[in-house]
Formats: C-alpha cells, sequence, structure tokens
C-alpha cells in the first residue's frame, strides 16, 4: 500500500504535467508492490504532493531554482513487499515518468527516490497495527499471496 511524499522544486513541472507524473509514480508503486488491478486496491496508493516555493531549493549552498528542477519521492512502504529487482524497475519508472513531461525546460530534471521499508510492527493505520499478512489480504498483493490473512 504505497505511500508517497513526492517534492517538487518550484516550476518543475505545470499542473497538467504535475498530474500525469503523480498518476505515473503512482501506477509504478502500485506495480511495484505488485498491488492487485482493482479500483479499490489502486486507491491505498496515497501520493502526497507538495511544491516548494521559489527560494526553497539549493544546490551547493546555492538558489538552485534556476539551475535545476527536481522530483524528490519519500516512498514508505511495509519491509518484506519489495525486492531488489522491484526497487531497480520503480527507479526506472520514476525517470521515465520524470523525462515524460520534461516539455522544453532546459534546466538539468533531477530525480531522487528513498525508499523507506517500515519493519514490521510498525505502521499504524486507522487505530491498528498493520502486520505484513493483514496488508498483504487489504493490498491483494499478488506476490505475498501465501501469506495473505484469509
Amino acid at each position: 500500500m504505497p505511500l508517497l511524499q513526492i517534492r517538487l522544486t518550484p516550476g518543475c513541472f505545470d499542473n497538467a504535467q504535475r498530474d500525469r507524473f503523480v498518476a505515473a509514480v503512482s501506477a509504478a508503486a502500485a506495480a511495484a508492490e505488485s498491488l492487485a488491478d482493482t479500483p479499490v486496491a489502486r486507491l491505498r496508493t496515497v501520493a502526497l504532493v507538495e511544491q516548494l516555493a521559489p527560494g526553497h531549493f539549493y544546490l551547493g549552498g546555492q538558489s538552485g531554482d534556476q539551475l535545476a528542477r527536481g522530483a524528490f519521492v519519500l516512498w514508505q512502504v511495509s519491509a518484506g513487499v519489495l525486492d531488489g529487482a522491484r526497487k531497480a524497475r520503480f527507479a526506472a519508472a520514476l525517470q521515465a515518468a520524470a523525462d515524460a513531461e520534461g516539455g522544453d525546460d532546459p534546466r538539468t530534471l533531477i530525480t531522487s527516490c528513498v525508499i523507506d521499508e517500515v519493519p514490521e510492527g510498525q505502521w499504524a493505520q486507522n487505530g491498528t497495527i498493520r502486520r505484513l499478512p493483514e496488508a498483504a489480504a487489504l493490498a491483494g498483493f499478488t506476490h505475498l499471496a501465501d501469506i495473505a490473512l484469509p
């Protein structure tokens, strides 16, 4: 059940580009987690998007607004859901999604993602601790069906 925190630098994308980018990144995270391809399961992909104000992005200690643009992602996922190949596919999909929305902006486009694997028993949701077997059942993780609670 992907929880994505996406920060975009000033003017990284226009509104339409941002919407397409977030949709593509959300789909890539859902695919990496092997979420069931159902409307209910897909609604479990949460993306919180923040656009930095001008003057709040720095590179090498200097304002980076005119130098580059960036999409920075923190992806929180339950430990045990992803393996190296899934992470690599997501990283490639993140870059492809950003490149697809590149437009005519000549600034260098930077993407970065920190994958935060939340240890078992450390994720609380709706007043309860969500353990991996329960999360696997709720999300319909197809690759974890054998551990999902009935």
